[in-house]
């Protein structure tokens, strides 16, 4: 993902095109206005969540957001977290 901060200061096409080079599916469902919704997908390395973005045609909110509760509801989301790191250069408490 882009770091925090890194689009700051770039006018509105650039960052229309950095937020395209991020994300290069997703773009396509905003311009139609198409809805969609993004669902846990598990941890990479260093504990840093990553998503599955879901999406449908026009009109199809209804059957996304059942989807998607169905998935909570047997991969039990809020019970996930990621491997704690262990910070060496952190002060001792």
């Amino acid at each position: 993902p882009p770091r925090i901060g890194s689009m700051l200061g770039l006018s509105g096409l650039a960052t229309d095109r950095a937020m395209i080079a991020a994300c290069p599916y997703a773009w396509p469902w905003n311009v139609l206005g198409w809805p969609g919704v993004n669902v846990p997908a598990g941890f990479v390395d260093g504990g840093l969540p990553v998503g599955a973005q879901l999406l449908g045609p026009a009109n199809s909110e209804p059957l996304l957001l059942s989807l998607a509760a169905q998935l909570e509801a047997e991969l039990r989301w809020h019970e996930a977290w990621p491997a704690q790191a262990v910070a060496s250069d952190s002060p001792a408490a």
